[in-house]
């Protein structure tokens, strides 16, 4: 993937999601992600169900929300997991050996253990460890998985970040190859304003941004001419400071 691409992504998919709102709320509200990846056990149920289960993850079934139901089953197992997440914190994806059986068999265990919540499918169990750490864990969902051919089973996940790992080692080193400087996320986040909401959206994100206007499950584009076109010219503008 090249940086031209996922910039062309980026900004397609601020305008199409209102500035990606609802991931903002969650990614800028500092205090709360500081104590779930900190001290989850001092997380509330009632917050972290209206933070991250309806606001973030999107569940609907009343009969896992009743009660709080699933928000406490998802808090128990990652306090359970809290020695595995926290051990990770200081890990990206772009840093991340795959060849270090210690290091994977914790990300393992961490997907596979999240994957055993009733009620949290492939899409939910990527969204929750991406909020334990946005710059190590992947965001997946049924239609980029049916697409890569990656198995809806939770160990999976971690193909999936080898993956995504490959794309965002291209699109940095594009994007150092055209003479920028920083890292490609800090640069789209500041250009996109989400660094004035706080917080710098993750190489991991945009990537997963990208893959969603591609294969994704409501639109489905296609990278003809026009839309080529298109790309260059928000690039453009997007390098010369105008967004």
């Amino acid at each position: 993937m090249k940086f031209n691409e996922l910039s062309w992504g980026a900004v397609c998919f601020y305008y199409r999601s209102a500035g990606d709102s609802k991931y903002s709320g969650i990614m800028s509200d500092a205090k709360f992600l500081s104590k779930l990846r900190t001290a989850p056990a001092e997380v509330n149920a009632s917050e972290f169900e209206q933070k991250v289960i309806l606001d973030y993850v999107n569940v609907e079934n009343y009969d896992l929300l009743a009660g709080n139901r699933l928000a406490r089953s998802i808090l128990a197992k990652i306090v359970e997991l809290h020695p595995e997440t926290s051990s990770l914190q200081d890990f990206t994806l772009l840093d991340c050996d795959f060849s270090d059986s210690k290091l994977l068999d914790k990300i393992n265990m961490i997907y596979v253990e999240l994957s055993s919540v009733y009620g949290l499918w492939l899409t939910g169990v990527s969204k929750i460890a991406h909020v334990l750490n946005d710059k190590l864990f992947t965001l997946a969902n049924l239609k980029i998985s049916e697409h890569f051919e990656i198995p809806e089973e939770g160990n999976s996940l971690v193909q999936w970040m080898k993956v995504t790992q490959r794309n965002a080692k291209e699109v940095t080193l594009d994007f150092h190859e055209q003479g920028l400087t920083g890292l490609p996320d800090q640069f789209l986040s500041d250009k996109l304003g989400y660094a004035d909401h706080g917080y710098h959206k993750s190489l991991i994100k945009y990537i997963d941004e990208y893959f969603w206007l591609r294969f994704g499950e409501i639109c489905q584009f296609r990278l003809d001419g026009s839309r080529l076109l298109l790309r260059k010219i928000l690039l453009s503008e997007l390098i010369d400071g105008e967004y």
